[in-house]
């Protein structure tokens, strides 16, 4: 998918597209998008995972197929001759997923779209990062492909840092809207001896911000999408403030590739790693110095 369609950095805006699987409508950010393509044949691989179709040949490179129709116990009656596939690259993984349709590319700000309820997220196994309400499409569910690919492939999940010192008193805001993994980057850190503050999403870091001392802030590490206001936003709201400007910005985030860390450097964040780098992130933090004269 061409990257000109991307929008500006800093603007709390993002660009989805919405899909469809059976019945079912859901989107995903483009910055995880490589591109769309019409119905290929899937070669089926012995013994893997079970949530795997198979594997199939893109321009010379061998991509997995995603069984999502499996994996969100959905029907789909288009034949598979009509389906098509969305090439996705998250955490510098590619892999594919087989979809009934693709409707569309909408614009809208992160405020739009909601949190879901802690009844929606009761199952450990629940795949939704976000809902969003549309005239048009009805709901949309923002699938948390993340978890889907870790759940396939545990190499790909975070774990907890094995860096257990270098940060004694050191206070480190995190901002983070998944529960899992704000947890397991809050253990790392507190492992290595600092002091955590943590916010599910840009606003309310930026709110506290605000209102402490720059001085006793060693970082901000922050992930890119997020509900209300995305990292991207933050941190430039962080790097235009006169007071502000000196936090060292860190962003931790799934869609930081070579394709897109221009976005990250545009908005004056000092330093981009991929999840699930937990390790070379604490290391990164014990290194970094604030601009606090």
């Amino acid at each position: 998918m061409s990257q000109e369609i991307l929008l500006e950095s800093g603007t709390n805006e993002l660009e989805i597209v919405i899909f469809a699987i059976g019945d079912g409508t859901f989107g995903i950010n483009v910055a995880k998008v490589e591109c769309i393509i019409t119905a290929q044949d899937v070669t089926r691989v012995p013994n893997s995972n079970s949530n795997i179709k198979g594997i199939i040949n893109y321009r010379g490179r061998v991509i997995p197929v995603l069984d999502l129709i499996k994996i969100l116990n959905l029907n789909c009656s288009k034949p598979t001759s009509e389906r098509l596939f969305i090439l996705i690259n998250i955490n510098n993984s590619d892999f594919a997923v087989e979809v009934s349709s693709v409707k569309s590319i909408k614009r809208l700000s992160w405020s739009e779209i909601e949190k879901p309820s802690n009844v929606i997220l009761s199952q450990n196994n629940t795949p939704i990062t976000g809902i969003v309400k549309t005239e048009k499409d009805g709901i949309i569910l923002m699938l948390d492909f993340e978890k889907l690919l870790a759940d396939i492939d545990p190499s790909l999940a975070m774990n907890t840092s094995k860096v257990f010192d270098g940060l004694e008193g050191k206070k480190i805001v995190i901002v983070e809207d998944s529960p899992f993994l704000i947890k397991v980057v809050n253990e790392s850190f507190i492992k290595a001896g600092a002091v955590v503050e943590k916010f599910e999403n840009g606003k309310l870091a930026l709110d506290y911000l605000k209102n402490c001392t720059v001085s006793d802030i060693h970082c901000v590490i922050t992930d890119i999408e997020m509900p209300v206001m995305d990292g991207l936003s933050l941190t430039k709201y962080i790097k235009s403030d006169a007071k502000l400007k000196q936090i060292p910005v860190i962003i931790f985030s799934s869609i930081v590739n070579d394709g897109l860390k221009h976005k990250g450097e545009s908005v004056g964040a000092d330093a981009q790693i991929t999840k699930p780098e937990i390790d070379k992130l604490v290391e990164l933090t014990k290194k970094i110095k604030s601009k606090v004269n």
